[in-house]
């Protein structure tokens, strides 16, 4: 198994979303194809009813990507054709948590937001299966006539995890794990149309209208506002929402809070570490001002093995998870900051710090 290093993939101006599609691929075919085998042997692990199933669940996922996310969709195809790999193994990449009934225990993340007189600052650690961090990577997806240069934190292979745009718009992600799936888009590719947006209205009307396939909480935060929502395919709960200039904090990890979620959630499944990260956050939250503390309070192992940086294996599970890295944005500085691995515990520990220039709707790689 490779590691890639935390590569930063920079597609070209002026090509289309299918162009750099291919592009990413052809830098990272064999990772790409290292991590469809993981991903695919996890998903067949959990339910190997659907080793039946995977090509018909696949095309409808596509299908409902396509009408919905045609950009992201596009690049989907790129990557399955520079890989040289088929549709199906590049959707179950990039959606393979959203298969029906496929539910992975201990994964999930942590998403926080602070408004205070002086920042607007937002992030996630990003857990995943283990094997996940030595294939996370950036890409910088120029601007085009369209749309807005962004900045996305994803693994080889899949178009976005999280990410931020020049309009400072940011979206998070974290799992919940609820009851009735319905076979919907490509969630990687929801996160990459809500970068679409230019303010806090769109990015909500596009994750509201979204025909998803599981549930999963967003963050989304500009300038002018912040809201978490919890979103299935048959109900949606605001969490919580900052209003333009309102000071406060948010925060979520991987239960569902929503007095609608919450009565479909799938008590078995819940993540092990959720609740005790969620009183972590509680507790530390409140004192977080800064971008430092926030990356602080993010690699933290207080608690561990139950931490914010979490490293837990509860002996049981058949998909060990740990937090494989994390991004974090000031809203009002432009200060960006991802990271790969954990700087306590990992060797291989690599971050990039960016800044926003939002005259000239641009960034800048500062330091890596």
């Amino acid at each position: 198994m490779q590691d890639c290093n935390f590569p930063i993939i920079r597609y070209e101006e002026g090509k289309s979303n299918f162009e750099w599609g291919i592009q990413h691929a052809e830098e990272h075919r064999t990772a790409i194809r290292e991590l469809v085998d993981i991903r695919r042997e996890l998903m067949l692990k959990r339910n190997p009813s659907l080793a039946g199933e995977l090509l018909p669940l696949a095309s409808a996922q596509f299908e409902s990507t396509l009408k919905y996310c045609p950009n992201s969709a596009k690049e989907i195809e790129g990557i399955a054709k520079g890989s040289g790999l088929s549709l199906t193994d590049i959707v179950i990449l990039n959606n393979y948590t959203d298969f029906r009934d496929i539910s992975l225990v201990d994964q999930g993340c942590s998403t926080v937001q602070i408004q205070n007189s002086h920042s607007i600052l937002s992030g996630q650690t990003w857990d995943m299966h283990a094997s996940a961090k030595n294939y996370l990577c950036l890409i910088e997806v120029p601007a085009t006539e369209e749309n807005s240069a962004s900045l996305i934190l994803s693994v080889v292979g899949c178009v976005g995890l999280m990410g931020i745009n020049t309009q400072s718009c940011l979206i998070g992600v974290n799992n919940i794990n609820t009851n009735k799936a319905a076979v919907g888009l490509i969630w990687p590719a929801l996160v990459r149309q809500s970068l679409e947006s230019v303010n806090i209205s769109q990015m909500r009307d596009t994750l509201l209208n979204a025909p998803v396939t599981s549930g999963h909480n967003y963050l989304i935060s500009t300038p002018k506002g912040a809201e978490h929502w919890e979103i299935t395919p048959t109900h949606k709960d605001l969490i919580h929402a900052h209003g333009d200039g309102e000071e406060g904090y948010s925060f979520h990890t991987n239960h569902c809070l929503g007095e609608n979620v919450s009565k479909l959630e799938s008590k078995e499944f819940v993540s092990a570490t959720t609740h005790a990260r969620y009183e972590i956050l509680e507790q530390s939250v409140k004192n977080t001002h800064s971008m430092q503390e926030l990356k602080q309070l993010l690699q933290s192992h207080e608690g561990m093995p139950k931490s914010i940086c979490s490293h837990y294996d509860n002996g049981n599970s058949k998909d060990p998870s740990q937090t494989c890295g994390g991004g974090i944005a000031n809203l009002i500085s432009g200060e960006i900051n991802f990271w790969r691995g954990c700087p306590e515990y990992d060797p291989s520990y690599k971050e990039y710090s960016y800044k926003l220039d939002s005259e000239n709707k641009s960034f800048s790689l500062l330091k890596k």
